[in-house]
């Protein structure tokens, strides 16, 4: 019989055609859970058309796609020399594998993924000692990886694509961990992206922001007690920034800052900034960075600590009129956005705390406007609109008009403060610019 069964696999391995027909005999069977059905060959050569004739003893010649009932296949094979196999023996021994209906396939599946699941946890379990970190990345592991949580679709199409013995899936993982459980914050320290992402994984650009493994990462600070952010009125880059920097990790420690003059800052410590100070003392503005930022506890203005709220803080956009502030007014204390605020402009003013009234003042136009409302509803009860009125609008007009876009976004600006700015932008259709209405903050 075994003789048999070798010459049926020869005979049918010799003529290819035959393993289009039989990988559609095997997904029917496992769409069936038993042999039948009607396989359809389509794109059969002529050659290929007459190895099928001559087992099935019919002419395919002039068909464009070749139907096969199962029927016929037991007929054809009732009536050749291999009469006493069956087609179940006659497939397992061609694959070299036992046929598999759907049920059995996906249970199968099921199981593989459940030890993989298991290989990595015991993993973390067996390499890290940190009680609280092993539960942090094993919650976060079980809801993304079992119960659909945010990054579930990346670990299915990263499970999926890789090779039977998932080994890349494995070491992605592992390397995943690794950074998890080495994220700055938990030693009281800061690392640039690139050089965290080199630390635990070899290479800078893992966690590039485009990249998978990035999303992970910020899915995983997102699910612990640390974060305490909410993303409303924040683009996506300054949420991702926020997360990332409550973690410890700066996406840009030395670009990422923002222009300040009169302040303190106490260090973690309890300490002075000495830095700071020395601009303090030097009555000169300074550019505080997010790697300067990472190391306060707290920023305050004034002569003394215990002066606390006394102090107003004044905030402007362009950094042409926050130079002229700062030498006509040098006792007080003024911070620049530059334009289109970053995390350090934010981090500013959280440390400074809601102790202050923020005074700001902008550019007359669409993008002015905008940035001064983003500014108002994040701090509602500290920000004050400074020397908005159409006074100094219609006085200091300028020639630049504004174009469509400009107008379509000023549909956007809609909280009260800003109305009448926001009409006579439309009317005139014409900019004003901070540094042509200087005289509107005198202090």
């Amino acid at each position: 019989m075994q003789q048999l069964l070798t010459d049926c696999i020869n005979y049918f391995k010799k003529r290819t055609v035959y393993k289009k027909l039989f990988d559609a005999l095997q997904k029917k069977y496992a769409s069936l859970g038993h042999m039948g059905g009607i396989m359809k060959l389509t794109g059969l050569s002529f050659d290929e058309k007459n190895d099928l004739g001559g087992f099935f003893k019919k002419d395919f010649g002039d068909k464009k796609d070749v139907k096969i009932s199962f029927a016929l296949m037991e007929k054809a094979l009732k009536q050749s020399k291999f009469a006493s196999l069956s087609w179940e023996e006659i497939l397992t021994a061609y694959f070299g594998e036992p046929l598999i209906i759907n049920k059995q396939e996906k249970e199968k599946e099921n199981n593989n993924k459940n030890a993989f699941f298991e290989k990595c946890i015991l993993y973390l379990e067996q390499n890290y000692n940190d009680v609280q970190i092993v539960k942090s990345i094993s919650a976060w592991f079980v809801n993304t990886w079992k119960q659909n949580g945010k990054g579930n679709q990346i670990f299915i199409k990263m499970y999926n694509n890789d090779s039977k013995d998932k080994e890349s899936s494995y070491i992605f993982i592992k390397k995943l961990f690794k950074a998890f459980a080495s994220l700055p914050y938990l030693e009281n320290k800061t690392l640039t992206l690139p050089v965290f992402a080199a630390k635990t994984t070899g290479n800078p650009h893992f966690f590039d922001q485009t990249t998978s493994a990035c999303r992970l990462l910020l899915s995983f600070i997102e699910s612990l007690s640390i974060i305490n952010i909410e993303a409303k009125e924040l683009s996506q880059t300054e949420y991702t920034e926020s997360i990332f920097y409550q973690a410890g990790i700066l996406k840009d420690n030395v670009s990422n800052m923002c222009l300040a003059y009169g302040i303190h800052g106490n260090k973690k410590d309890g300490s002075i900034h000495k830095g700071i100070e020395g601009y303090y003392n030097e009555k000169e503005p300074m550019q505080l960075t997010l790697k300067t930022l990472s190391t306060l506890e707290n920023i305050w203005a004034g002569e003394k600590q215990k002066d606390l709220g006394i102090e107003k803080i004044y905030i402007v956009e362009n950094p042409a009129v926050f130079s002229y502030l700062v030498e006509t007014y040098p006792n007080k204390t003024f911070i620049c956005g530059n334009g289109q605020f970053k995390l350090a402009f934010y981090i500013t003013l959280e440390l400074l705390g809601d102790r202050y009234p923020l005074y700001y003042a902008g550019d007359f136009d669409a993008d002015g406007l905008l940035i001064a409302q983003k500014l108002k509803k994040r701090y509602p009860s500290q920000v004050i609109l400074w020397g908005y009125n159409t006074e100094y609008y219609n006085r200091h007009m300028s020639d630049v008009e504004l174009d469509k876009v400009a107008l379509t976004k000023l549909n956007k600006v809609v909280i009260p403060e800003l109305k009448q700015i926001k009409q006579c932008l439309i009317e005139n259709k014409r900019a004003v610019y901070q540094e042509a209405m200087l005289e509107a903050y005198i202090l």
